[in-house]
């Protein structure tokens, strides 16, 4: 009963125009500030919010936009921004690179992400700020600080054993050096498990992947397959009623499947890949010095590059693309 009246009063407010009471909010503040590890304390409530970058776009017939604050790379700074009310004028003219502050959003936990909703067209509640700002690169973390879910017969379901990775929500994230092992896995049968080579696993989708086709997979997620890094947007999905409960990585476009030596992300390691080998070879730079990094300490990309695109030349996984990589890159392309 609790969750009908919920959503029964939750479709009344958004057909309203509500004022916020308080002060902008950062998107860490709303974020961080947690009940139970999980819902943010400002859930149900209107507020105004500074914003950030728009560093992703998910498309669909629920559009939203994901927002990054720029200062705060690290953790508690993106969200995710719904756009529901129809054309949709928010989504359509907020474009990538962005700077986007909010007025009047409505805090909604829904199956275990915090969301900023907008409510009405009558009160935009939005404002583009700037344009063409540079995205600050995704963070690149272990497989283990965003476990699997993990499985209990006795309740018949999966669930997340603790909430350590919630400081990660709706942020970019990398991880590097895994393979697929298992698919078909989550409440839509679109999830797949992804495991490091220390035997750390955590749960990928590509449902927001605008490189897929109808199987619902990416055509390189097959079993067995091997990528260098993985790249996405970080989420939960809890829904109570059945017993499912995980985190989940989700791809946005092919380079987002980092496939070793594969630079021009085509599937193949060739010949085709080599300018984008020499081009990481003369960065990123760390301390100002070519192929100095300590992993992951990549403080930019190099020109015209995305991070993941050095990653499939960072063959060894120190954290650069140096010599070393070169003729490991020469084998796997056969040249």
């Amino acid at each position: 009963m609790c969750i009908c009246r919920r959503h029964i009063a939750v479709a009344a407010l958004l057909t309203l125009t509500m004022a916020a009471s308080a002060d902008p909010l950062t998107v860490k503040q709303i974020q961080s500030n947690t009940a139970d590890g999980d819902a943010s304390i400002y859930d149900y409530q209107v507020v105004d919010c500074i914003g950030g970058i728009c560093v992703a776009k998910f498309p669909g017939y629920r559009p939203r936009l994901v927002i990054l604050d720029p200062n705060e790379t690290a953790a508690w700074g993106a969200i995710q921004v719904k756009d529901w009310i129809y054309p949709y004028d928010m989504f359509e003219e907020v474009q990538i690179g962005d700077r986007v502050s909010f007025t009047n959003m409505f805090v909604e936990e829904y199956r275990g992400t915090t969301f900023l909703q907008r409510q009405s067209t009558y009160s935009p509640g939005y404002v583009i700020e700037s344009s063409g700002n540079p995205l600050p690169p995704p963070i690149i973390i272990p497989v283990s600080v965003i476990p699997a879910p993990l499985y209990d017969a006795g309740d018949d379901g999966w669930y997340v054993e603790d909430h350590v990775a919630e400081p990660y929500e709706s942020m970019r994230l990398i991880i590097r050096d895994v393979t697929v092992t298992t698919i078909d896995l989550g409440k839509a049968v679109d999830n797949y498990n992804l495991q490091d080579a220390l035997g750390h696993d955590c749960w990928a989708a590509d449902y927001m992947n605008t490189d897929v086709g109808n199987s619902g997979y990416h055509a390189f997620v097959t079993i067995g397959q091997h990528f260098c890094a993985v790249a996405g947007v970080f989420e939960q999905y809890k829904y109570l009623t059945n017993g499912w409960d995980y985190y989940q990585l989700i791809t946005l476009d092919t380079p987002s499947l980092a496939i070793c030596g594969d630079g021009n992300a085509d599937g193949v390691a060739d010949l085709n890949d080599l300018p984008v080998c020499l081009d990481c070879m003369t960065g990123p730079q760390c301390d100002d010095i070519a192929g100095g990094c300590n992993p992951p300490a990549w403080t930019f990309d190099p020109p015209g590059l995305d991070v993941q695109a050095c990653l499939t030349m960072d063959l060894d996984y120190d954290g650069d693309v140096d010599l070393r990589d070169f003729a490991t890159f020469q084998l796997i392309a056969g040249l």
